[in-house]
């Protein structure tokens, strides 16, 4: 459907962040809130929550001979309920296709900074101020995971499971403490107050099931002086019993289930040992063992949330010779803030970071105890940004249904007690689920084994969700503008190393060695104050055949000395 607003908010800031040269097209895709079943599982005998989820597809091109070629995609879902708003990447791909950029060696992944910053766009924008915020992930090593034949691209470049969790945890990197209460506790630190580290409003985690805890800081971002950054914000455990409505909650209760996540299959595996409804019924109305008296909502085989991660590494997905990394970002509801203003990326106080198991219980700190998050609505906003509004001339006149429909999008609140969809953080194009999922769909079954085929490709998904959207054209272009030094590879750019020219000594010619060798050995001796032989006392000692060991001649023979043979 066709969005009745549009903000350049995200393209500013890609044109901030990405280096000087970088130029892209982006195109960014997006449904409302839609009812969803409950990622978290309800407590015995309660409703599951209320829970909304709105999707966001961001697809980044370049020019390929006047044509769009993709070369990185992802999805995040955002899940919101009255308690908790989750951001869940779904899926980040990249076609190998970058190369044809011709970007300076050296320069920052342009990847990693559209991840980053998306991310850490859509964070800042849906965070509400009396609600906590946490973005999931999970970093598992595939070929290709949104474009179908990339991996016959000899260009594309495929990290193993180590190097993909470290490649997620320096995306995850700068988003975290980057807000201005995060700023002064470090300003604190720096003047020797000393505080808590556990007050930071952000931090992260991370979980890496069959890695112990000084395994798991492998993976964690480093600095320039090789270690680990940003140490105080991430700790290796999970903060899933900290994101829990309320205390005491079963652990079935405390694991959200995402969509292909490997962990909620786990979890959904372990629900079979709980009983259900009727036999629940029938057990209450016979006498049974006290074990047997009710359903109290928990496993039988796992106990504890430990427990749970130390069976994971056991799984099909964990131990079929990859890792599998789980990360988290957890961000305080900032009861301070008055609205919900963005805040400029160049005035924006900038702080330092890094980030799964068994021993970590004992060697990291719990987080705070959660301060009480209010049921209520959300306080009064400030007027939204001003939006661009799609120009008409560039609409086909939609048929009744359509109009019906982006009427009905129109018609939906931008806040209610249980979501928040500002404006300002919506997709170029609008799309109601069912047609959302249809254009992912799509996407799956083109193919990107070359250059020529992905440009037909990339070309039928942007006309594809065009003709959805009743769009002729859409897509935004974006520069970079960031001047960026590129980084110096120490082995194949170091400068060969010069000697100082009082170090370096002529080599003598043969005659000047045999005439004035022996003046030379006189006086360095002379000055070593070493007593040495002059050329006429040495004799050539003789060769006798068949002799093996010490020779003695007549000299030394007269001197009762011996030289070895």
């Amino acid at each position: 459907m066709i969005a009745n607003g549009y903000s350049p908010i995200l393209e500013e800031r890609l044109a901030r962040s990405l280096p000087d040269g970088c130029c892209f097209t982006i195109h960014h895709l997006s449904t409302p809130p839609t009812a969803c079943p409950a990622i978290y599982a309800a407590p015995p005998k309660e409703e599951p929550e209320e829970t909304y989820c709105e999707s966001h597809f961001l697809s980044v091109s370049i020019d390929s001979d006047g044509s769009q070629l993709q070369v990185f995609a992802i999805e995040v879902l955002i899940y919101t309920t009255e308690y908790l708003t989750t951001l869940f990447v779904s899926k980040a791909d990249s076609t190998g296709y970058l190369y044809l950029h011709k970007l300076p060696h050296g320069t920052p992944s342009p990847l990693r900074i559209v991840s980053t910053t998306f991310l850490q766009y859509l964070i800042e924008d849906r965070e509400r101020s009396d609600r906590r915020l946490v973005l999931s992930l999970f970093a598992r090593a595939q070929n290709q995971y949104l474009f179908p034949g990339s991996i016959e691209n000899n260009h594309k470049h495929i990290l193993d499971d180590r190097g993909l969790i470290k490649w997620w945890c320096k995306v995850l990197n700068p988003i975290l403490g980057t807000s201005e209460n995060d700023s002064n506790a470090l300003e604190e630190k720096r003047q020797g107050i000393m505080r808590d580290e556990l007050d930071f409003r952000s931090h992260g985690f991370l979980r890496v099931p069959g890695c112990d805890t000084y395994e798991t800081q492998s993976f964690l971002p480093r600095d320039e002086s090789g270690r680990i950054a940003k140490k105080h914000r991430w700790l290796t455990k999970d903060p899933l019993r900290e994101l829990g409505r309320s205390p005491g909650l079963p652990e079935r209760c405390l694991i959200p289930r995402f969509p292909d996540d490997p962990k909620a299959r786990f979890v959904e595996t372990l629900d079979d040992e709980i009983p259900d409804e009727e036999s629940q019924l029938s057990l209450s109305q016979t006498p049974a063992s006290p074990s047997k008296k009710q359903n109290n909502g928990r496993w039988r085989s796992v106990k504890s949330l430990e427990q749970f991660w130390e069976m994971m590494q056991f799984r099909q997905e964990c131990s079929s010779g990859r890792l599998v990394g789980f990360l988290w970002a957890t961000f305080q509801p900032n009861l301070q803030c008055a609205g919900r203003e963005t805040i400029d990326d160049e005035k924006r106080p900038q702080s330092a970071l890094p980030t799964p198991l068994d021993s970590q219980d004992e060697e990291c700190s719990r987080l705070p105890p959660e301060s009480p998050l209010r049921s209520s609505p959300a306080p009064e906003l400030p007027p939204s940004t001003p939006q661009k509004l799609i120009s008409l001339e560039q609409t086909p006149t939609p048929t009744p249904v359509k109009r019906k429909q982006a009427t009905a999008m129109r018609d939906l609140p931008e806040e209610t007690t249980y979501y928040y969809w500002p404006k300002s953080s919506r997709g170029e194009v609008i799309l109601r689920q069912k047609d959302y999922q249809r254009a992912g769909s799509l996407l799956l079954r083109l193919d990107y084994a070359d250059e020529k085929v992905g440009t037909d490709s990339t070309g039928k998904w942007i006309s594809d969700v065009a003709k959805r959207a009743g769009l002729k054209t859409w897509g935004r272009h974006v520069v970079g503008k960031k001047t960026t030094l590129a980084k110096r590879d120490p082995i194949t750019d170091a400068k060969p190393a010069m000697l100082n020219a009082g170090l370096i000594r002529k080599k003598k010619r043969p005659a000047e060695e045999m005439n004035g060798g022996a003046v030379e050995a006189r006086s360095e001796s002379k000055r070593s104050g070493i007593t040495t032989l002059s050329g006429g006392l040495v004799r050539k000692r003789a060769k006798v055949a068949g002799h093996i060991g010490p020779v003695l001649t007549e000299d030394t023979q007269s001197n009762g000395k011996t030289e070895p043979g």
